[in-house]
Parts: C-alpha cells; sequence; structure tokens
C-alpha cells in the first residue's frame, strides 16, 4: 500500500489492532488518532510517515505495543506517550519489543531521528539495527 495515511482509519473507533508496517504511506500521523480509544497496537514501522508523533496518541489509553521504527517521524516522543508506561502499559514482558523507534545514534553519522525516554527499543534508522534499552 502507498500514499497518505488514510484518513477513514481515523473512524475506526473499535479497532484493536492496526498492523501497517512494510508499505509506503506518506504524510503525517494526525492528532485524530486520539479516537482509536481502543487501539492496543500500532504498527508503523518501515512507511515513510514524516513529521512528529502527536500528543494525542497518550489518550489511547489501551495501547500496549507501538512501532514507529524506520519512519522519518522526528522529534521528541510527547510526555503523554510515554505516560503510558506509567500506567502500566508497555509491560507485556521485558524481552518482547513494546515501544521502538529510531532514537539510536549513529543515523548515518547524525544524531537519532527522535529523542525518546520511555522506548523499549531504539533503532537506527539508516542501518535498521535495533537494541533493547533499560527504562
Amino acid at each position: 500500500m502507498r500514499g497518505p495515511f488514510p484518513k477513514s482509519l481515523y473512524r475506526l473507533k473499535t479497532i484493536i489492532q492496526l498492523l501497517l508496517n512494510d508499505n509506503s504511506f506518506t504524510g503525517t500521523i494526525s492528532t485524530a488518532i486520539e479516537d482509536l480509544k481502543r487501539l492496543n497496537r500500532l504498527t508503523l514501522n518501515n512507511n515513510d510517515f514524516s513529521g512528529t508523533l502527536p500528543s494525542e496518541l497518550g489518550l489511547c489509553e489501551n495501547l500496549a505495543r507501538l512501532r514507529i521504527h524506520g519512519t522519518s517521524i522526528k522529534g521528541t516522543v510527547p510526555t503523554e506517550v510515554c505516560d503510558l508506561r506509567s500506567k502500566n502499559l508497555f509491560s507485556i514482558n521485558d524481552y518482547i519489543e513494546i515501544f521502538s523507534a529510531d532514537c539510536l545514534s549513529g543515523n548515518d553519522g547524525e544524531g537519532p531521528f527522535i529523542f525518546c525516554e520511555c522506548c523499549s527499543t531504539c533503532c537506527d534508522h539508516d542501518s535498521a539495527e535495533c537494541i533493547i534499552v533499560q527504562t
């Protein structure tokens, strides 16, 4: 699949899993993501998304897995998203990759694409190498 993130997906208010990884989606993640309250798994990795991660994603309180590595999403992970970890979300198993982003330094000689204080796995955008981090 390719093209902009389908706006129609934001109307799927009862969706639990949204697995869009390994496609060619472009554009940004809308603040309308907050409407997906039942969402517990969101995989957007390996797409051409850009922009920043909206703080409204933190309103998806059932979210247990989030993968945004391999995108061009930049900036800092919003506090609201990191706060999900303090609510005992993102804690299925210490050995399972639960929140992955391009937060590993070394991205082609540059700093990380995204700054994350709550990622469980940090990846290098260019090499696609990932490491589990302790948070």
